[in-house]
């Protein structure tokens, strides 16, 4: 009898051991899993931080100071990031994502002098940079750099101004050196707009065409095309000039394909997503 006692004693204490054993086992599975997972992970959060950060892109071209040559095989490095170009046959070169703010441009090649500059890149910005290097230790020129927006470049507004339609094109900087109050304001100075203040919804454009003022006639009422899509919106000054990011203004119908009317069209691209009226 006591044998028997002794055995159902034992029972118990294998149970509790066994139990211990599978839940080290349970944990031991958990945390290799969760490490797994974490490295899985990281180049994404990685990215995440730096969509938190903000980006830019930065392309341009490297030439011979004394021939105005493109000079190939430039080494270009951003200092303090691992970023490097070299310069193709064209002298031409890019960084595609690159952290905005301030940073260094660094351009080396054998045979010419090192040259380095400062930037300051905003975020979202597309920074077009002309470099010009040296074979001897003379002055060199300044940096060239132009600031173009990546949402306008998206939307072909800077190829739309470069094959020249004929229209008025503004861009961000041109609308915060001018400061409107409203966006009205940007139309009343250009020459064959006018700005017709008064009635339910505030001010109308009209395009002076093929009607005189001596005739009484307002003029002819353009389309309005908001980020690409035709709006029926009922002034223009429902928009605030801080959301605008460009402007294209067409008096004709030699607009090119999308944005053709007979009345002229005037098209605005938003920095903010506008709820189209």
């Amino acid at each position: 009898m006591p044998i028997v006692r002794t055995l159902k004693n034992q029972q118990p204490a294998m149970g509790i051991k066994e139990v211990s054993v599978l839940c080290l086992q349970y944990r031991s599975f958990q945390f290799f899993w969760s490490v797994a997972l974490l490295i899985l992970l990281s180049p994404s959060l990685a990215e995440a931080q730096r969509d938190r950060v903000g980006t830019a892109s930065i392309s341009g071209l490297v030439l011979d100071q004394e021939t105005d040559d493109p000079v190939i095989g430039v080494e270009m490095s951003v200092d303090g990031t691992s970023a490097l170009s070299i310069t193709n046959d064209q002298g031409e070169f890019r960084f595609e994502e690159i952290l905005s703010g301030s940073l260094v441009l660094r351009s080396r090649r054998l045979g010419y002098q090192e040259r380095t500059d400062s930037l300051s890149v905003p975020e979202g910005a597309l920074i077009d940079v002309t470099v010009r290097l040296s074979t001897d230790p003379v002055e060199l020129e300044e940096l060239v750099v132009e600031v173009r927006s990546r949402l306008l470049e998206q939307r072909g507004f800077y190829e739309r101004q470069r094959t020249g339609y004929g229209g008025v094109f503004i861009d961000r900087e041109t609308i915060e050196d001018r400061n409107p109050n409203v966006l009205t304001d940007l139309f009343r100075t250009m020459s064959g707009l006018r700005v017709v203040y008064g009635g339910l919804f505030g001010p109308k454009v009209f395009v002076n065409q093929n009607i005189t003022f001596s005739d009484g006639g307002l003029g002819c009422e353009p389309s309005l095309m908001l980020d690409g899509v035709r709006s029926t919106m009922r002034s223009y000054d429902f928009i605030d000039p801080v959301e605008v990011e460009g402007l294209e203004v067409y008096a004709g119908g030699g607009a090119p394909g999308g944005f053709s009317d007979p009345c002229g069209t005037i098209a605005i691209w938003t920095r903010i997503q506008v709820r189209r009226r």
